[in-house]
């Protein structure tokens, strides 16, 4: 027959200045354990008691902004025409560089200017009222203006604001059958 050590029964009698297993004296916490602060003598587990904690300062390193990108040439093309390129962003960061090299352009050659728009790779909203304001001061110089090779995104938003009625070479053709539709005598069947 084998006999289990260490056990007791819960009523069985415990003798005079010993604790029964599992209960703490009165005033004493327990080991592991610290009291919550409050007065009703409940203690906290050292698992989830917080501990102060020397943080030591940290150097950021500044980050650099990205440079302003926007690149504006001009040339002259065979028929005499100046032709600007337009490179990079057109935004609001730039908007104002573009319109002011663009008018300069515009006021210093008696001729057609045209933009090559084929460097472009961004146009904001800015961008956008930048290239209507450069099509104003272009007619109220008495000067023809036109942009080129626009890409499809940008045309979408012309198209979109309207913008692209200010500059007529970007108008959609309107398709063949659109003509015989306008004028009722030319209508296949018609009398």
């Amino acid at each position: 027959m084998i006999i289990p050590l260490n056990r007791v029964s819960a009523s069985a009698p415990v003798p005079a200045g010993e604790v029964p297993a599992g209960e703490v004296p009165a005033g004493e916490v327990p080991a592991g354990e610290v009291p919550d602060g409050g007065s009703d003598g409940a203690v906290l587990p050292e698992a989830i008691q917080l501990k102060p904690v020397q943080l030591e300062p940290v150097q950021l390193e500044p980050v650099a902004p990205e440079p302003v990108q926007l690149e504006l040439s001009c040339r002259t093309d065979a028929d005499g025409n100046q032709v600007i390129s337009v490179t990079g962003e057109l935004d609001i960061a730039t908007a104002e560089q573009a319109y002011g090299y663009i008018s300069e352009v515009i006021d210093s050659w008696p001729t057609a200017v045209s933009v090559d728009l084929s460097g472009l790779t961004f146009c904001d909203a800015s961008g956008l009222g930048v290239l209507a304001k450069i099509a104003r001061h272009a007619r109220q110089a008495g000067r023809q203006l036109k942009l080129t090779s626009v890409r499809p995104p940008l045309l979408k938003l012309m198209r979109l604001t309207g913008l692209d009625g200010v500059f007529p070479e970007l108008r959609r053709p309107l398709p063949a059958y659109s003509a015989l539709a306008a004028d009722p005598s030319r209508q296949i069947g018609a009398p």
